[in-house]
């Protein structure tokens, strides 16, 4: 470049703050409802992905250089994350190998991905103390190994999180084997880093709010797969990589007034190894799974005798221990995913007054007292503390 490096930098930066500028309006799209709450979550949305995009493309991008980073946090969420995970993603270039050490914890479903190719939870091989080695590289090395492609990838790590408070996380590390200190930083690589944060947060930003535009054209109904626009023109089966990341999906886009309850009921599959609940915001975003009860799985659910789970999703405490609560959202989503399944139940979805809830449910389900759903709460987050340590 050229010898005015302080005008070019200056000028990635305008660029840069212009272009998050203008990708903010994105919180006043017309599609999504006109309320302090959407708009005020929307403009949280965007502020939040301005520190996303730099991780993405600045400050853990360099596959010569991996690390692994949260991609989804308790304050820094997207692509309708589930508040069981925890993800992890570092990149890596098909021209080196890598490795990941780490140990498995106890965690209930572990998953790695790299490109199309994927080692899950019954694949992986770990010492008798849980500690485990991953080899990553083009050409088959023993034991654990995923397979590289030619080019820069994504190494997309993922552990799903049962009994919150007493499960042990999963630890691990990458490495490229061989790495030296890298070179001093250069302005272009900053000019380079600001400009490819713009464009992806411009883009992934704008991507996910869609997929609840789509669940709600059928509002308080389950569809099964990933909504129809997602689908490429020249790969109308393209199923959300549900096969590669081992699960099976449904949607629900609700609509539910504040006197109002979405009573939701399904008998799980006979095999699964993990199944549960999700509940999004108008941008795909969890509601806050800190100190509300917005998700549920299967360590978490209490079932009917018949082995049926029944949850509420509502504004009000509907005394049950499977509600969802819709912290004060009046649209949002519901995910639901059945891993290592071969079946995939639809669950029902029936929109109801909040008053007829005991007409609906089976009288069989306990009701929680006041003191016990203070406690579920309170140890759901004992178990975000223990996942996300400070």
């Amino acid at each position: 470049m050229s010898e005015d490096y302080n005008a070019a930098l200056l000028q990635a930066w305008d660029g840069f703050c212009d272009r998050v500028k203008a990708a903010g309006r994105l919180a006043f799209r017309d599609e999504t409802p006109d309320s302090p709450l959407v708009r005020a979550t929307g403009v949280r949305y965007m502020a939040r992905y301005i520190a996303k995009a730099l991780d993405h493309e600045v400050n853990f991008a360099d596959p010569l250089y991996p690390q692994f980073w949260l991609l989804q946090t308790p304050t820094n969420k997207s692509f309708g994350d589930n508040p069981d995970c925890t993800y992890w993603v570092a990149w890596a270039d098909g021209a080196h190998d890598y490795r990941i050490v780490g140990n498995r914890g106890s965690v209930a479903w572990v998953s790695f991905k790299v490109g199309d190719h994927v080692l899950h939870n019954h694949e992986l091989k770990t010492e008798w103390d849980g500690s485990f080695v991953i080899e990553l590289s083009a050409t088959q090395k023993p034991g654990n190994w995923i397979k590289l492609d030619p080019g820069r990838q994504r190494v997309f790590v993922r552990q799903f999180f049962g009994v919150w408070d007493a499960e042990e996380p999963m630890r691990a590390r990458i490495e490229r084997l061989g790495a030296e200190p890298p070179p001093p930083l250069t302005p272009q690589e900053v000019i380079d880093g600001l400009g490819a944060a713009a464009k992806w947060l411009e883009e992934d930003s704008a991507w996910w709010p869609r997929w609840v535009d789509a669940f709600l054209e059928q509002p308080n109904t389950f569809t099964a797969g990933v909504p129809a626009f997602t689908r490429p023109a020249d790969d109308p089966g393209w199923d959300g990589h549900q096969v590669a990341l081992g699960r099976l999906l449904n949607f629900v886009g609700w609509r539910i007034q504040p006197d109002e309850a979405l009573v939701i009921d399904v008998k799980p599959p006979a095999e699964f190894s993990y199944w549960n609940f999700e509940l999004g915001d108008r941008w795909w975003n969890s509601v806050d799974y800190r100190y509300r009860l917005s998700s549920l799985n299967n360590h978490q659910a209490e079932l009917a005798a018949d082995g049926t789970i029944w949850a509420v999703v509502s504004h009000q405490d509907p005394k049950i221990a499977n509600w969802l609560d819709t912290g004060g959202n009046i649209e949002g989503s519901v995910n639901q995913r059945w891993v290592d399944a071969k079946q995939s139940p639809l669950p029902r979805a029936r929109l109801v007054k909040f008053a007829e809830l005991d007409q609906v449910l089976p009288r069989e389900l306990r009701r929680l007292s006041p003191e016990e759903r203070r406690e579920q709460l309170r140890r759901r987050k004992i178990g975000v503390d223990r996942r996300f340590p400070v």
